[in-house]
């Protein structure tokens, strides 16, 4: 009898995933690929193209640090990524900024939000967003995406109630309707700057001229230069008075009569002054100027009356910018002779 042995063998094949290489070169390695019956290029870029396989989205890395694959439909629509904007601050202000969107060619109808926060904040965990007043908010809602018009277009716009001192950084995004917003954009800084102001005059003293019978008791020849540096935003105003009439002992030679918001032509006697402002407040802006030079009378009240000012907005610092205020003394030929002296106060109001 014999002994029959059955001997099974069962033979099984291992394969261990992600061993095998992608086709490779000598600098290179494959490491995403497929199959398929066709493939589109697309070719906006002048140095990278990306061939994918029609009809399949295209897996792997799709971003580096420098750029980025917009993979379907809706990257198709998207407007173009905007690039870094104009940001500067040219006009030395202390609470806003200049920006000019650079759309990048898109269409006319594109809309454009920007980011802001400090350039500390490296992460844009304090992130905040231009609202549509132009001050920094936290929401980013719908009415804040504007055209590049409403923007302020090649003349750019401001970003204000920021804080002095301070180096901010903006980037922009863009959108052309719904599943259309892009990322956001490169990144440009600008720095506020701090409030200043300079004020002087070019004489602390004024001598008239002996009043005498020779010159009909008249002298008009002085005056005084008041000289002004600010970035007041919103401008500013100089305001004069005197501290008495001018005076000597208990003789006096009165304020010319006019007032500030009225100034005459010279005629009879007093102590008076014109300015050579001819955008003035506080009346007819070029009152003191129109066939003058027209003359009114110091006040005796502070602060003043209007003698000079700059409005706003300011786009440049003031810089020693000049008004000159010119006075004219005629005494009554009865006045009895001695020294007349009065102190004059300019004041100097920046609105920031």
């Amino acid at each position: 009898m014999r002994n029959i042995v059955l001997f099974a063998i069962c033979c099984f094949l291992l394969t261990t995933p992600g061993v095998f290489a992608g086709p490779t070169s000598t600098n290179f390695e494959l490491r995403n690929y497929d199959f398929g019956s066709g493939a589109t290029e697309d070719s906006s870029s002048t140095n990278f193209s990306l061939f994918g396989i029609a009809g399949e989205g295209s897996q792997g890395s799709l971003s580096s640090g420098n750029f980025g694959v917009g993979a379907g439909l809706p990257y198709t629509i998207m407007p173009a990524l905007p690039p870094a904007p104009t940001f500067t601050n040219p006009g030395n202000t202390y609470d806003r900024l200049h920006i000019v969107i650079a759309t990048a060619g898109n269409p006319s109808d594109t809309t454009y939000a920007i980011a802001i926060t400090e350039s500390t904040d490296t992460n844009w965990n304090n992130i905040k967003y231009v609202q549509s007043d132009s001050t920094p908010g936290t929401i980013l809602g719908i009415e804040d995406f504007q055209t590049y018009t409403a923007w302020g277009g090649a003349s750019g716009s401001y970003i204000t109630n920021l804080s002095e001192n301070v180096t901010y950084k903006v980037k922009v995004k863009a959108r052309q309707g719904n599943f259309t917003e892009t990322g956001w954009g490169p990144e440009s800084t600008a720095t506020t700057d701090v409030p200043t102001l300079t004020f002087g005059v070019d004489s602390d003293a004024i001598v008239f001229n002996d009043l005498n019978s020779f010159n009909n008791y008249t002298d008009s020849s002085k005056s005084t230069v008041l000289t002004t540096s600010t970035n007041a935003y919103n401008g500013y105003l100089i305001y004069g008075f005197a501290t008495q009439v001018l005076t000597s002992g208990v003789n006096t030679v009165p304020h010319y009569a006019s007032p500030n918001s009225a100034p005459t032509t010279w005629t009879g006697y007093g102590f008076g002054y014109s300015t050579d402002d001819t955008n003035l407040v506080g009346g007819t802006a070029n009152r003191f100027t129109d066939s003058g030079p027209k003359f009114a009378g110091f006040t005796g009240i502070s602060p003043g009356d209007p003698v000079a000012d700059t409005s706003g907005p300011i786009v440049s610092t003031i810089l020693s910018q000049d008004y000159t205020i010119s006075y004219r003394v005629s005494a009554n030929p009865t006045s009895l002779a001695g020294k007349y002296s009065t102190t004059l106060i300019y004041i100097v109001v920046p609105t920031f």
